[in-house]
């Protein structure tokens, strides 16, 4: 595809020396984001953090700071029809060798769940049967989640957490647990936090969740998970998109101010052209392109690593380094 025709899609895929310029001229701060409903998937979770790695280890002189802002969507309507979304209340475990691979955690059965019409961010997840997922999967970074929220009192009466507070803190605490594997860090710090955020039409918005922190090579690396629908929301209602509320808009605005979204090429025929057409309005609208870092699991897919659909499942831990080699050979970085 030319320049032009990428450009008219609505997104524009950039390379490393692209990022490296990018960084440059936001004063060696380097952004990043995943848009998740819920949470991102752990492949490519592992992927990205080498990416930053072979960032910082050949290019350090010009970055001082990475940040990535994971954007969750709770006023999106939740599908069981959609395992993006299914895979948070119903987890299944690649490589399991245990006959029981799916693990069933939301507080709903699974028959109400699949009719069920709601916002992904009323749903709320069972804590005694993710306790049952974490004796039988050994995913002690789970259980740090738990005990994060039961400290801060987000725990609920008759044992139930929400959807997004567990999967934010519980995504955090992986990418924290696997750092150590990636980046040889001993330590890391995770916490609340408030700011704010600033988009390229110059909209400001409070946001505010968890973030963990730690450094590597004197680098600070940020990694902060939020709820953004309240931005994608207004801006969804100031750009009138009527039949559908588009947060591809508000990705665009994030990506003018410099924001490179993590995320398949959207050119691609697996992917659902509804998604393709939020692309498109999403530039039309508001006159900017999405920066894509492209994240592929074509390649493992087709080196039957994993199946069609395994990208989304969680990864056994005692796969960690075998994933993490395969995605450094595979990818090359």
């Amino acid at each position: 595809m030319g320049e032009d025709g990428i450009e008219s899609e609505g997104y524009k895929k950039i390379s490393l020396d692209e990022i490296l310029s990018i960084a440059k001229e936001n004063g060696e701060e380097l952004k990043f984001m995943f848009a998740r409903q819920i949470a991102p998937y752990q492949i490519e979770t592992k992927s990205s953090l080498l990416y930053i790695k072979k960032i910082i280890d050949e290019y350090g002189d010009d970055v001082k700071k990475v940040i990535l802002d994971i954007l969750q969507w709770g006023e999106d309507d939740f599908s069981w029809h959609n395992i993006e979304k299914r895979i948070f209340v119903r987890p299944e475990i690649l490589y399991s060798e245990s006959s029981e691979s799916q693990y069933p955690i939301a507080e709903k059965s699974i028959s109400k769940l699949k009719n069920y019409k709601g916002r992904i961010g009323d749903i709320y997840l069972d804590i005694s049967k993710i306790r049952g997922m974490i004796e039988r999967t050994g995913f002690e970074y789970m259980e740090k989640a738990l005990r994060h929220l039961e400290d801060e009192g987000k725990l609920k009466e008759g044992g139930k957490v929400n959807i997004l507070d567990f999967w934010g803190l519980a995504t955090l605490y992986y990418i924290g647990e696997k750092s150590k594997d990636i980046f040889g860090i001993d330590k890391y710090e995770i916490k609340e936090f408030k700011d704010k955020i600033k988009l390229a039409n110059g909209d400001e918005f409070d946001i505010s969740g968890y973030e963990l922190i730690f450094k590597y090579k004197g680098k600070e690396l940020k990694f902060r998970v939020y709820d953004a629908s309240h931005i994608y929301k207004e801006e969804s209602d100031k750009y009138k998109k009527e039949e559908k509320k588009n947060s591809y808009i508000t990705l665009a605005l994030l990506s003018g101010s410099r924001y490179i979204l993590l995320e398949e090429d959207p050119g691609k025929l697996s992917v659902d052209q509804k998604i393709r057409d939020f692309y498109k309005e999403a530039k039309e609208k508001t006159g900017y392109d999405i920066l894509l870092f492209e994240l592929d699991e074509q390649k493992l897919i087709e080196r039957g690593i994993i199946g069609k659909d395994d990208y989304v499942k969680f990864i056994d831990k005692d796969k960690t380094k075998y994933i993490i080699d395969t995605i450094k050979e595979v990818y090359k970085i």
